[in-house]
């Protein structure tokens, strides 16, 4: 995997401190819900952190976008990082009886986080560029966030499990205080131009015309909203399906999950030459074309193998579209926008996950399982149509220019 960006100082810099954060983030995912299930033996409490988590993403990230807008975005990040850090560490006055410290962390954190990732979103370009670096930067910290999706959530269960909660959270919070130190080492970089307007609701309104405007946002922001609702959908429901044709439900499961990581890992390393090789409108369109395919074996399988190789060949497009949608995002909104319209996604990005696992449920209930699964893969198949259909023709980083 090439990693020209890594020759930026302080791009090197700020990667480091995304890796650390990810690494104490994902520690925490699944640890979390099982620690309030320790407590409580309650699976509505466990879901009610999920929908903590779910709601600042929600309803904050678009006015946290404008302040991204108006503020220095490295100081951001790295008051975002020290935020989300303190937040976790209210964690650590949980005990039996007593959840609330947990569900004030999940929000504290889920509240900085509104702002850290427009906030790093904006700043990865002003440092590398929008050329080839850009697209070696993305596909980098894909890479390190996919191998920490593999293994945090183990680790921080595993030890969960064993009682060692305090020891996962205070491994998150220091992550948060070491990922701000790194932050603040990063150069200098430009602010963004004044907006002109004193209103933080003008700037709002400017953010979201951009977004409706401009053709290109138009369609990503469309295509992976279908996306993301379909994926969300059939993850709610890939344990009742395992247990309906797979058997054996909590492990069958945690295997398929873990395939699919394995997957995202390798779509992750092919994204920065696909990047440079071809068109971000056909590497979406073929990738959530590929994506629906293996959904559909997926969850038409009777044996293990054939779901476990279909999940894990549905990561590497899975991962593709992910940075395809960012990098895109980055090369077509201008500088001083960025933060408003990468929060827009980040937006409708938890709106689409909370929709999605609402809706797989209700879907699996009316329809019945087998009918929900199949339709929700055909929904992935759809966002491919609706791609072709959408999106013009998205700037092109060519390998030419590439420094590797």
């Amino acid at each position: 995997m090439r990693t020209s960006a890594l020759r930026i100082p302080a791009f090197r810099r700020l990667w480091a401190a995304v890796t650390v954060s990810s690494l104490g983030a994902w520690l925490l995912v699944i640890a979390v819900p099982v620690q309030i299930y320790r407590l409580t033996g309650s699976v509505t409490a466990t879901g009610l952190a999920l929908a903590v988590e779910s709601l600042p993403g929600m309803l904050l990230a678009p006015w946290a976008g404008v302040a991204v807008d108006r503020w220095d975005r490295r100081r951001t990040a790295a008051l975002a990082h020290v935020a989300a850090a303190a937040g976790v560490a209210t964690m650590l006055l949980a005990g039996s009886g007593r959840v609330w410290p947990i569900y004030l962390g999940v929000l504290a954190e889920s509240i900085a986080v509104a702002f850290l990732v427009p906030a790093l979103r904006a700043l990865t370009p002003a440092l590398v560029g929008t050329g080839p670096e850009l697209a070696s930067a993305n596909a980098l910290t894909a890479f390190s966030h996919s191998t920490f999706r593999v293994l945090g959530p183990v680790i921080g269960t595993l030890l969960t499990a064993r009682g060692w909660f305090t020891a996962v959270v205070v491994a998150d919070a220091l992550a948060g205080l070491l990922a701000a130190a790194l932050v603040v080492t990063v150069r200098a970089v430009p602010a963004p131009a004044p907006t002109g307007s004193p209103s933080v609701l003008a700037d709002l309104r400017e953010g979201l015309r951009r977004l409706t405007r401009t053709p290109a946002l138009r369609g990503l922001l469309a295509t992976s909203t279908v996306f993301l609702t379909a994926n969300a959908a059939l993850t709610a429901l890939l344990v009742p399906f395992c247990a309906a044709h797979l058997g054996d439900p909590d492990r069958t499961a945690g295997r398929l999950i873990a395939g699919l990581g394995v997957g995202y890992l390798c779509g992750s390393a092919l994204s920065k030459p696909l990047l440079l090789r071809y068109a971000q409108r056909t590497i979406l369109i073929w990738a959530y074309a590929a994506v629906g395919a293996c959904f559909l074996v997926l969850f038409t399988a009777s044996t293990l193998v054939v779901a476990l190789g279909a999940i894990t060949l549905c990561g590497v497009p899975g991962a593709v579209i992910l940075v395809t949608v960012g990098h895109a995002v980055q090369t077509v909104t201008p500088g001083p926008l960025l933060g408003r319209v990468s929060a827009a996604f980040f937006s409708a990005d938890a709106t689409a996950a909370v929709a999605g696992g609402l809706l797989g449920p209700a879907a699996a209930a009316v329809a019945g399982l087998d009918r929900a699964v199949v339709g929700f893969s055909a929904a992935v198949l759809l966002a491919a149509a609706v791609a072709a259909l959408t999106l013009p023709r998205l700037p092109f980083t060519p390998a030419l220019s590439a420094r590797s």
